[in-house]
């Protein structure tokens, strides 16, 4: 014999304050413990003195991209539609890629990309002027 009525059934409801504090311990557990590498991913040969006396393979075609948006090519200036033709007939499988001090990121990486898709190989030369092919502005 039961003396109350049991009550009714009644669900629960679920906190979220414990909840979004523990998803917010476990990204900054994961912000601080991983690696950030943003270049690791761009796979670039640098051009040294020494490699390029030592080689037998004639030099490679330079493609400069100057800080304030010119483009030449081994010493050339060109435009835009210009340039993309001469990688477009260029027989050779090397092209060396400098930039000035300044050029943006998603510049460079068009030229990367355009020099890629043209099956050719290209280096990188960082600081170098368009008829510059010395050593001293070679990346580490």
């Amino acid at each position: 014999m039961q003396w109350l009525e049991p009550r009714p059934h009644r669900r629960l409801p679920i906190r979220l304050t414990p909840l979004i504090d523990v998803v917010f311990i476990l990204l900054l557990f994961f912000m601080l413990t991983s690696r950030l590498t943003p270049m690791g991913l761009v796979q670039l040969e640098t051009t040294s003195a020494d490699s390029q006396q030592h080689s037998d393979e004639p030099l490679p075609s330079r493609l400069h991209l100057g800080s304030d948006g010119s483009l030449s090519w081994n010493g050339d200036s060109l435009d835009r539609e210009a340039l993309l033709a001469q990688l477009q007939s260029y027989s050779g499988d090397r092209v060396q890629l400098s930039t000035g001090e300044t050029v943006p990121l998603s510049e460079f990486t068009f030229w990367l990309g355009e020099i890629r898709q043209q099956n050719l190989h290209p280096s990188w030369h960082r600081g170098g002027t368009a008829g510059n092919s010395g050593p001293e502005g070679d990346a580490p």
